[in-house]
């Protein structure tokens, strides 16, 4: 299987998305102060050596890993993100809102106090996300207010 292994995090310094490489150090790097968590947006390999072409302290609590998986209208799905998922396999059509969560070695959308995965519901996540049934309408960080009950 090969799928994009990438990260997001919102920068510190201002705020916003960078995409890349995750990146966790207590050390300082040149010109930046110590900080735990980076996203490198490109990298290279030279001879055995590893150098990073830039860099950014983003805010812990915002990094998310890309999830390999792309919602109804091609955005990428990473973790954090505030999702809709259309449910078509019952006799009345449902929407459901939830977050996108790593549970248990697998990607799921936990909503509404209970966690629906895609290995233990491979027919309702599994062919959601395949059938691009499911929209990424925000995330956690940008608009927690989505999420809650109406």
């Amino acid at each position: 299987m090969n799928r994009e292994i990438i990260y997001r995090g919102k920068r510190c310094s201002d705020g916003e998305w960078v995409y890349g490489y995750y990146v966790e150090s207590k050390y300082s790097w040149k010109g930046h102060k110590p900080h735990r968590s980076w996203i490198v947006p490109n990298a290279i390999s030279n001879g055995g050596f590893f150098n990073v072409l830039g860099r950014y302290a983003v805010k812990d609590d915002t990094v998310g890993q890309f999830t390999g998986l792309l919602d109804k209208n091609g955005n990428k799905v990473f973790e954090g993100d505030i999702v809709e998922v259309y449910d078509f396999t019952s006799a009345y059509a449902s929407k459901y809102r939830g977050v996108v969560k790593m549970y248990r070695g697998s990607w799921c959308v936990e909503y509404e106090d209970s966690i629906l995965d895609m290995v233990a519901h491979p027919r309702l996540f599994f062919d959601d996300f395949a059938d691009r049934k499911t929209e990424v309408i925000s995330n956690i960080y940008d608009n927690p207010e989505l999420l809650s009950t109406k």
